[in-house]
């Protein structure tokens, strides 16, 4: 898999990602360039030029930045191994992603998550995104550190974490609960559902609460990347 960027390529290599290579644009520079080259050096990466037509066979290249790393796929782990990670006076704290499939969206939630402090995400088998080039991209290096586990049914993923005492909650622009009166410390996971869809109705039914987002103006929706970021970091402010 390529990613491509100094951040995520930076954020893989001091995440201890296994990187094959890293590809430069011949003639790129610039201080993006040397803190790749830095840290390359530093882990013993191996560094290519190539002339702009190779460079450009390597993929999706137009936002590389001219830098582009051949690194391992995502590793993903098994829903056992996520909830068998601890964490000192913080109480589980996951999101579920259920039906996003545009890979920029799914990409910002797992920065949000990341940069919120999230546990874990959980993704579907199907009906989600691949976590792919674009996704780690979007991310900003986000993949390199975020555990996430992949579900072949999100259903009973969800029924799991609740006989872990994990209080699951949705969003939905319909939903009973403000988010605002959250008691966002209890052990949870947030579901955030697909752009214009929203949750599914299975997963709408198993959820413990319904949160809804305010709002104020005339629009009466946001878009899912940006309602899960507000979504978490509501639920990171209670746990200050």
């Amino acid at each position: 898999m390529y990613i491509y960027g100094r951040n995520p390529i930076v954020e893989a290599i001091r995440a201890g990602k296994t990187i094959a290579k890293i590809f430069l644009r011949f003639g790129v520079h610039g201080n993006a360039v040397e803190e790749v080259r830095r840290h390359a050096r530093e882990h013993g990466i191996q560094i290519l030029e190539l002339p702009r037509q190779k460079f450009d066979r390597l993929g999706n290249t137009t936002d590389s930045q001219g830098i582009v790393a051949l690194i391992e796929e995502a590793l993903l782990i098994t829903l056992d191994e996520l909830l068998a990670l601890r964490h000192e006076q913080d109480p589980p704290f996951f999101i579920a992603v259920d039906g996003v499939t545009d890979p920029r969206n799914l990409g910002a939630i797992l920065r949000s998550a990341e940069c919120a402090g999230a546990h874990g995400v959980i993704l579907p088998q199907r009906d989600s995104s691949p976590i792919t080039d674009t996704v780690m991209k979007t991310s900003a290096g986000a993949t390199a550190h975020l555990p996430i586990a992949r579900v072949g049914n999100l259903h009973q993923a969800l029924l799991r974490l609740k006989d872990e005492d994990i209080w699951i909650a949705g969003l939905d622009a319909d939903g009973d609960t403000d988010l605002l009166a959250l008691d966002g410390y209890r052990p949870l996971c947030l579901v955030v559902g697909s752009e214009g869809k929203g949750l599914r109705r299975l997963t709408r039914d198993t959820c413990d609460a319904l949160l809804r987002i305010p709002m104020w103006g005339r629009i009466s929706s946001l878009n899912a990347s940006v309602a899960a970021a507000l979504a978490l970091y509501e639920i990171r402010r209670t746990r200050l």
